[in-house]
């Protein structure tokens, strides 16, 4: 009897583990559109609320509509159109950039002829062409400009959940008791990734702002482009802010020198770690329920499956996950614990 039960579980742990395999594979598999639709649902979460009280307002559904998607346009027009320009303006610039790097490298050479270092250190810094950097940074812009060509395909996932969201409620209640736990639990993850998308925008734009005003301060090169950059790189947890803070660090190494970077390195890091341990904490009224080590851990799976865009959605992916699946799930309590921060 007892090995009847031990086949039975290894036999169903087989079956999950192998199901989870084909679900991974079909993620990765179309990865492209399936990003798309992950980013025009967390659009849609993200205006639910200015919809909503445009109805309670007595606007109508297609006017709410249509003031809702002219504000979305408008904000993702306003950004395509800045990082557009701001990519092409840095482009024309990396050739200038081409005499620093040559003073940079010489500079290297000198202080390992100095503390005397190996030969074949020197030579491993000569071998390399430091100028060599200047069409792989313009290959990544470009690469960054053409992936917005998938613009056209999140607007369109948007415009039909939008247009069939007031749909929606009455669907679930017609197949679902109104006191469904599926409905609770929908409520739930809306809510938390409503509040997390909040949070990080106010705090992303407050820490920027202070960035932006230092770089600007230190005459450096695109400080309000790479403010902007500092604001996008915010909602990638863990090392969005090592993303943020590498372009404007090496711009300012190149054009200020060593000192100039090194000061710019500790006074980002410190605005960084003001508002981010001390500043921010006072305004969350709860935390996500997520492990810092589990937010990482999903930050680079979500990577690995969707690309770069799995970056932005992996703390949205994880609620999902979590909340959906995991919360209040005898099966997998073991799971939830390991994964949630509360006790």
């Amino acid at each position: 009897m007892i090995a009847t039960l031990d086949n039975s579980r290894i036999t169903r742990l087989l079956l999950v583990s192998a199901s989870l395999v084909v679900v991974i594979a079909g993620l990765r598999a179309f990865a492209e559109p399936l990003s798309a639709f992950f980013l025009a649902v967390l659009i849609a979460i993200c205006v639910a609320p200015l919809r909503a009280t445009l109805l309670k307002r007595g606007v109508s559904r297609g006017v709410a509509l249509a003031i809702v998607l002219v504000v979305v346009i408008g904000v993702g027009a306003a950004l395509v159109t800045f990082i557009g320009v701001s990519a092409n303006q840095l482009i024309r610039k990396l050739p200038d950039y081409e005499q620093q790097i040559q003073g940079l490298q010489a500079n290297v050479l000198g202080q390992i002829e100095r503390y005397g270092l190996s030969e074949q250190a020197t030579e491993a810094i000569e071998t390399f062409d430091f100028r060599s950097l200047i069409p792989l940074a313009g290959n990544i812009l470009r690469t960054i400009g053409d992936s917005l060509g998938n613009v056209l395909l999140i607007f369109l996932f948007l415009l039909y959940m939008l247009m069939d969201a007031p749909n929606i409620p009455g669907r679930l209640r017609a197949v679902l008791p109104s006191d469904s736990r599926w409905l609770e639990k929908a409520t739930d993850f809306i809510f938390s990734v409503q509040r997390y998308m909040i949070l990080r925008t106010v705090f992303g734009v407050i820490i920027a702002g202070f960035q932006t005003v230092v770089m600007l301060l230190m005459g450096v090169d695109f400080a309000v482009q790479w403010g902007v950059l500092a604001v996008i790189t915010n909602y990638i947890p863990n090392v969005g802010f090592v993303l943020g803070l590498i372009p404007p660090l090496v711009v300012t190494l190149l054009e200020h020198g060593p000192l100039a970077a090194v000061a710019l390195l500790v006074i980002y890091s410190l605005i960084n770690t003001i508002f981010e341990n001390f500043v921010a904490p006072r305004f969350m009224a709860e935390d996500l329920g997520i492990t810092s080590l589990f937010i990482f851990l999903s930050l680079i799976f979500w990577t690995w499956v969707l690309g770069a865009s799995g970056a932005l959605l992996a703390v949205p992916l994880t609620l999902l996950v979590q909340i959906m699946l995991l919360k209040g799930e005898d099966g997998v309590k073991v799971l939830n614990a390991l994964i949630s921060e509360k006790d």
